[in-house]
């Protein structure tokens, strides 16, 4: 079990987590998520960015709703 985040912890996240909700509706979707792959990325062919953005949603989409919430991806720090 690992420690909950600290406040300066939890602040760069949600820094984080704003830019990654380009539509600032407070939720990340698959393909916010994807665009910040693909610009991370680039075209290296060794990463499928798909299975990337399924498996980080199978982790983090505690709630299976289609969306990471900031409280979603915060509580995995806990």
């Amino acid at each position: 079990m690992t420690n909950p985040l600290n406040q300066q912890e939890t602040k760069e996240l949600k820094k984080f987590f704003d830019e990654i909700d380009q539509d600032n509706n407070g939720k990340i979707d698959r393909e916010e998520l994807k665009q910040l792959l693909e610009t991370i990325w680039g075209n290296n062919t060794e990463i499928d960015i798909t299975e990337a953005v399924n498996s980080t949603f199978n982790k983090c989409d505690l709630n299976n709703d289609g969306f990471i919430t900031f409280e979603e991806l915060a509580s995995l720090g806990e």
